[in-house]
Order: C-alpha cells, then structure tokens, then sequence
C-alpha cells in the first residue's frame, strides 16, 4: 500500500467575532495563529480505503461545549463526513471517488462563527502504470500528434521520457520537465519550545522521513548541542537523538541514498560566517526508527567527512542530495548568484580533519534569489527547491540533462512565508508538498507552513512531423515525484 502524506492546505480564514462585525483574522504578531482549525494540512485520502482525520480548534472559544462543527461550503469525498462536539472534529469514513475537493468547515458557538478553507485529496491506490497500449502509425507528409496516459502511483509532478530506443526523427516527447505550480501557504503547527535549553528555538533545517510516513527531521542553528529531532508536522517532538560529536555551526539536513540500500540523514557543520572554517564537515547517519512514544535522548551512529571548497571559504546554509547518486550539494550564502559545489563519490572515511578532500564546483548559471538558506531535492531527483528568509524558487532537470544541469535553469518564483528567521525548508515524501519553518527570533512561537502542488494530469504528448519511412520502437517511462516509474513499450510505423 503506497503512503499517505499531508496534501492539503489552508487557502484561508475568517472569524466573525462576537458583537463585531466579520473582518480577516490577523495574528496578532508574526508567527502567532489566534484563530486555526488544527492540523491546518489534512491527510491525503486513499481510494476505497478507511479515512479518519481528527481535528482540533485554536482560538477563543475552543472549550466551548455547544461548538458546532459542519461543512458549510464545498463538498467532502463521497464515503466521508463530518462529526464534531465541543473543541474536537474528525472527519472519517470510506472515499468512493478519485479527485480534489475543496471545502470550507464553519464552527459555531453562539453568534461566533469561525470559516476555514481547505482542499482535500482522494488518490489512486493502484501501481503507476502507462495505460496507453499502442499507437498509430505515421506518415511523412503529416503532422503526428498522441497523448499518452498513466494513472495510480503516490506522487505529482509526473515527468516522461524514452528510455529505450528512439522515436522516429522528426517527433519529440514532451517530458513535462518543468517546476510545479504551488498554492498558498498554510499554517501546519508550531515546533514545540517544551524541551528547554533553546532547543528547538533555532530550527536550520528540515527534512521529510520517505519510509516513515509523517516524520521529519529537524536540528537547531549554531551554539546548540550536536542534536537531532524526529517530529511531526505540527511540530510534536516524536524523538530526540544525538551524536558524540560538535556542532560548530549545523546549518541544513537533507536524505538521500547510502550503502546498504538504506535511506541516511546528511547533516551539514559548514556555515562559516567569519569566512575562516578549516573544519567544515557532514555528518552521516543511518536514519534511525521513530518509537511509538518519544524516549530518553539517543545516541545514533554517525561518520563524518571533511571537506575544503576549491578558491577558499565560502558560508554555506543549504545542503541537498541527489537522490539517484547519493551525492551531497552544498549551495553558498551570498548576496548574488551563489556558488554551488559537490561531494566526489563514493564518500570515504579518509577525508578527514588532517585530510579533507575538494570538493567539486557545479556550474551555477541559472537564476537565483539572495541569501539562500535553505533547500531540498525531491526523491525523483528531477526538482529542488532553493529559498531565502523572504523568497524561493523551484527548479527542474531538463529533460536527457543531469542533476548539475538543474543549476542552471531559471527556475520558478513562487510566494513563501516569511517575516521570521526562515532557514528550513523541505519536499514532503511524495513531493507534492513543501514545508517551510523558521527560528523563534524573538517572536512568540515558531510555526510551521505547508503547501500544496497542483494535481498532475499525468498525460505527455508526442508530436511533430516524421521525416524518416520505417519501424521505430522504443520504451516510454513515467515517474512521479515519490519516485515511483512505469514503463511500456511502444512502436511507431511511419509510412
């Protein structure tokens, strides 16, 4: 059975609050939510599978027992419905249709009424499959155009591409290589400030789980203990480890690939804001299995590898992986373009303090925003997402290009949250979602905010006009951005 992750978020909301007239809810300072419906993201839905939801309701009021809670716009799935009493929600039932739904949930304690958006996803459980089984013949004094279709898998963002063989001259795949369209951000949570210490007050980066569903991981900024924390996506801490190491300056943490057929946790020691770091290094660790109930503080295995950058220091706050190779990318902090460099692989216990290795410069051509401070690469190594405190761009591989080539590219300018201290930003596990959270930086809370990306049609084209008479076969294949594939082969006879 595929995962179900996070997809929706909220578009926005309204209170009516008693004895005044209905007016947009503004929080009250930067990062503090007054009024939400909680989670602000619900769970994908799964098609002619059991769906509960819980939810809860932060603001005035919420311990209000007469809260009524009802769809008061917009429909739920077919299967599903609404219950509520008091402070308390859940949606549930069994979906019988495959789709997006938008809806607006409306709660109503006396005169207050509070109205909040959301949109909710019922996808395919079945294998990403191509479900065109042929195609036309063609002729060389005619334009050729066919679509092909896939249906099931777990992610979005579908690209295409021929795998084996080629088309016949003259006609070109589209491989819908190209950056998704993101709506607007909605408060998911808030990191949790319970644990003391400052922990958690400085979050640097963030990463989704891709074989725990509804886990990320998150470390702290500079000065803090060399810890790491598995939570989920309201900010609940569900673990806490830590390594016997330092930690100088953790300024970013990323997944990807490592030996063993295992999924690893890269975190990266290399901001260097001063310009004069000889110890810049990551560290790796094999992502560890999240208890059912949080624990004392565990220490987790780890190697490290030290590294110089070609020309001299540079600061660093975002650190990616390529998820095909397994190589680690580190994009530079600066007020301009940035400069991007790479881990030579494999990764090798030698590259030591007393001898680090060089790394390997990328070209870096494309269009960046300033002050980069964080990143992520989703798990079909085809996006990845570069932000700044108040700005972000997506960015995807051209099609027949590299993982390097992806710097290249103008990227997408999409809006994203900011206002606080936003040094972390990752995919969710089947990239149809990206999750953004910031330092305290001296507000009341640190809050979390999800997006979600349009829904694929998971259709291609191929066109054009042959210029050659013959037999030509060739595979097409598929792949979503949780990194699923699909492939079929095909023939084309042009006459």
């Amino acid at each position: 059975m595929r995962r179900l992750m996070p997809v929706a978020v909220v578009l926005a909301f309204v209170l009516a609050a008693c004895g005044e007239d209905a007016e947009e809810s503004k929080p009250g300072a930067v990062g503090t939510i007054l009024y939400s419906i909680t989670p602000g993201v619900l769970a994908n839905a799964g098609l002619n599978l059991p769906y509960t939801q819980q939810l809860g309701y932060v603001g005035p009021n919420s311990s209000e027992p007469t809260l009524l809670w009802n769809v008061s716009s917009g429909a739920l799935p077919n299967g599903l419905s609404l219950t509520g009493a008091a402070g308390t929600g859940q949606i549930s039932g069994t979906p019988t249709v495959v789709g997006n739904f938008p809806f607006e949930i409306s709660l109503t304690f006396g005169t207050c009424v509070h109205t909040q958006a959301f949109a909710l996803d019922v996808l395919n459980n079945a294998p990403l499959v191509i479900t065109t089984f042929s195609l036309p013949g063609g002729s060389t004094v005619s334009p050729y155009a066919q679509d092909l279709y896939a249906t099931g898998g777990s992610g979005v963002g579908y690209t295409w591409s021929v795998s084996a063989g080629t088309l016949p001259p003259g006609l070109t795949l589209d491989g819908k290589n190209n950056p998704l369209t993101w709506g607007a951000f909605g408060f998911s949570g808030n990191l949790d400030q319970s644990l003391g210490g400052g922990r958690l007050s400085e979050v640097s980066g963030i990463v989704a789980s891709r074989s725990q569903p509804g886990v990320f991981w998150v470390h702290d900024d500079s000065g803090a203990a060399p810890e790491f924390y598995a939570i989920d996506a309201q900010g609940n801490v569900l673990q806490s480890y830590q390594l016997s190491t330092t930690a100088q300056d953790w300024e970013d943490i990323a997944m990807g690939p490592g030996p063993g057929g295992v999924d690893y946790i890269y975190i990266g020691d290399v901001g260097d804001n001063s310009l004069n770091r000889t110890n810049c290094r990551i560290h790796r660790v094999a992502e560890p299995t999240v208890p059912a109930t949080p624990g004392s503080i565990v220490t987790a295995a780890h190697d490290t590898y030290f590294f110089v950058y070609p020309g001299g220091s540079q600061n660093c706050e975002t650190m990616l992986v390529d998820w095909e190779s397994g190589t680690p990318y580190l994009v530079e902090k600066v007020g301009g373009a940035p400069r991007v460099h790479k881990f030579p692989m494999p990764l090798s216990a030698t590259w030591t303090s007393g001898s680090p290795v060089t790394l390997t410069q990328v070209t870096a051509s494309g269009t960046f925003d300033g002050t980069l401070t964080a990143g992520d690469a989703s798990l079909d190594a085809r996006r990845v997402v570069l932000r700044g405190y108040g700005s972000a761009r997506e960015y995807a591989r051209p099609a027949g290009g590299t993982f390097d080539d992806i710097f290249a590219q103008g990227g997408t300018a999409f809006a994203i949250s900011g206002g606080q201290q936003y040094e972390a930003i990752c995919y969710s596990a089947d990239g149809g979602e990206l999750f953004t959270c910031t330092e305290i930086a001296g507000q009341a809370s640190a809050p979390i905010y999800v997006a979600s990306a349009g829904v694929d049609s998971a259709t291609t084209t191929i066109s054009g006009t042959p210029l050659s008479t013959g037999t030509f076969n060739f595979t097409v294949q598929v792949t979503d951005s949780a990194g699923n594939t699909a492939t079929r082969a095909f023939t084309i006879i042009v006459q």
